[in-house]
């Protein structure tokens, strides 16, 4: 026998994370003891009043039923438990959140001569609105247990531009299911034609500006690249998301080429709209089809441009693993 599997938890409301690491110590192979933190333990650890721990019992071994392993669920009064120094576990269950725990384990094991435990950490499983499910927000009427958002995921924008508030709807209403999006208009920025790296710094303090009480702020920002080969000069847009945790993600649409006669206008201290509307004479073209769609001959427009940097910037919220990286205090 290659020794046991231990999981530890309060598993105060049966949710699909809490499955999810059930479901990852039976798959070991070993058989698995499951430590269930007692009543007294939550009462002096948690800030929610959780179920019996008779009842905690009861819904973890019907769930641990439902594979072919031999389980045992054990008291816990405290944190670690005897799992540094027990010689009869050869692997732990862990959530991104606990790992540290299990590392201190390992040292307390190494320390007493022990074998270090195999350590499986199972990424978060991910509610609707693209934040782990927990005991907690599930208490709180957040989500469900199986992570349904039960009241809106609040989005500010940071932008007078109706086609940005379109474009995050568009984008967002596909990734989350509940979702409110306000504009936000009191933000200020140094500068109105960013270059290069500006384009992201901008789009993070529009962003940071957006966020206040909610859950997400956006900001999205377009500017000009010069691409050091040709010298040719590129308008991008950057789209950067702020969530109510401070992390930040961003992502870039397409870049097209930028006609001399604009990047003329901007060499003058103009922005790219206002040397359009120089030579063409459009006050508004930022707000239309932009000067992609001049330019391409409306082949390309300036929402799918918003829409790709929107898309991008959300993406790699949708994979757990990246949640489980920027993540410490869920």
């Amino acid at each position: 026998m290659s020794g046991y599997t231990v999981v530890a938890g309060s598993f105060t409301i049966l949710h699909d994370g809490h499955k999810s690491l059930l479901k990852a110590a039976a798959m070991t192979g070993n058989p698995v003891i499951v430590g269930l933190t007692t009543d007294r333990y939550i009462r002096e650890h948690k800030d929610y009043r959780g179920r019996s721990f008779s009842s905690r019992k009861r819904a973890v071994s019907n769930y641990l039923s439902k594979f072919n392993v031999s389980f045992e669920v054990k008291p816990l009064e405290e944190k670690i438990g005897n799992s540094a120094s027990s010689d009869i576990y050869s692997t732990i269950v862990v959530s991104p959140e606990t790992e540290p725990v299990a590392r201190k384990i390992n040292r307390s094991r190494s320390d007493s001569g022990l074998p270090p435990l195999s350590i499986v950490v199972v990424p978060y499983t991910l509610a609707d609105d693209l934040f782990p499910i927990n005991s907690t927000r599930i208490i709180e009427g957040q989500i469900t247990a199986g992570g349904r958002r039960k009241i809106p995921v609040t989005i500010g924008v940071a932008t007078g531009n109706d086609l940005k508030i379109r474009s995050v709807e568009k984008v967002l209403g596909k990734v989350m299911k509940n979702i409110s999006v306000e504009r936000v208009t009191e933000y200020s920025l140094n500068t109105e034609q960013p270059i290069g790296s500006e384009t992201v710094a901008l789009a993070i303090r529009r962003a940071q500006a957006a966020l206040g009480a909610r859950d997400y702020g956006i900001g999205i920002e377009s500017g000009l690249y010069r691409e050091s080969t040709t010298s040719k000069i590129f308008d991008f847009h950057v789209c950067a998301i702020i969530d109510r945790y401070s992390r930040v993600s961003t992502g870039f649409g397409s870049g097209f080429e930028v006609p001399e006669w604009i990047v003329d206008g901007v060499r003058e201290g103009l922005t790219e709209s206002g040397a359009f509307q120089r030579v063409k004479g459009n006050s508004d073209i930022g707000k239309q089809e932009g000067i992609a769609g001049y330019v391409s001959s409306n082949f390309i427009s300036r929402s799918v441009l918003i829409e790709e940097s929107v898309r991008n910037a959300v993406s790699l919220r949708k994979n757990p693993e990246f949640v489980s990286a920027f993540t410490q205090n869920y």
